[in-house]
């Protein structure tokens, strides 16, 4: 009797499974996050830093290549907090392609691969370095937004470690950006990735206070859910494609 007791049990757990919606289901699972930086050749292989930054466009349109070959659905940082929400319908394999900084060769390079993919992204710009060299300008960036597909969100001003800055400082840099981009793009700015990863709980607040949603640091995981320190998963130009589907 016990045994049959048991086994109605989780007949009915699973019927009840069955019956809730997909996202309230969906909420418990895990999202990569990717994190890229530069999409293009290094100009300059001595330079280590951004040689672990840089990823080639021929290897990026096979990771996106092989993206689309498993069935990922890309997904703004908007769409993946409606999904967690319950308020939107989870596709089988979402993922989130975030770039930092806002670097000329998201315009150039990464962009037109993403649309042959039909693949949409978050832009995470610093605001006060658009127009200089190496960057984009406000003009591609009205562009990249008339034309969809991205989502700009905040990096605060001047790319600074959030972390020892006073608190008015730290403050400006994250709702001035915020305030920024939104006046460029009119579209919500609702996500705020940390410079270097640099948080903590005092910044976490102030994020929250400006009226960001959800913020992103640098550290590796995959997200469960909407928070003011989501982790990503960060793209070096040194990994190989195997390399890459391992981390997913």
């Amino acid at each position: 009797m016990p045994k049959l007791v048991i086994l109605m049990a989780g007949f009915l757990l699973l019927v009840i499974i069955c019956q809730l919606p997909l996202t309230r289901v969906y909420a418990a699972a895990k999202v990569p996050i990717l994190m890229y930086h530069y999409i293009g050749n290094n100009p300059n292989p001595k330079d280590l830093a951004r040689n672990t930054l840089s990823v080639t466009p021929d290897k990026f349109e096979a990771q996106m290549d092989y993206l689309s070959k498993q069935g990922y659905t890309a997904v703004s940082l908007d769409t993946l907090a409606a999904i967690f929400s319950g308020a939107a319908t989870a596709p089988a394999k979402p993922i989130v392609l975030t770039f930092d900084d806002g670097y000329i060769d998201f315009y150039l390079n990464a962009y037109p691969i993403l649309r042959k993919y039909n693949f949409s992204a978050v832009e995470f710009i610093a605001t006060g370095l658009i127009g200089q060299p190496a960057y984009m300008t406000w003009a591609q960036i009205e562009d990249l937004q008339n034309r969809g597909g991205v989502t700009f969100e905040a990096h605060s001003i001047t790319h600074p470690n959030l972390s020892i800055l006073s608190q008015a400082a730290a403050r400006n840099e994250i709702k001035t950006s915020k305030d920024v981009i939104f006046s460029h793009t009119h579209y919500p700015v609702n996500f705020f990735a940390y410079p270097y990863g640099a948080t903590n709980a005092s910044l976490q607040s102030l994020v929250k206070q400006a009226g960001f949603v959800g913020a992103l640091g640098t550290w590796f995981g995959k997200s469960t859910g909407i928070n003011f320190n989501m982790p990503r998963i960060r793209i070096t130009g040194q990994m190989k494609l195997s390399e890459f589907a391992s981390k997913l």
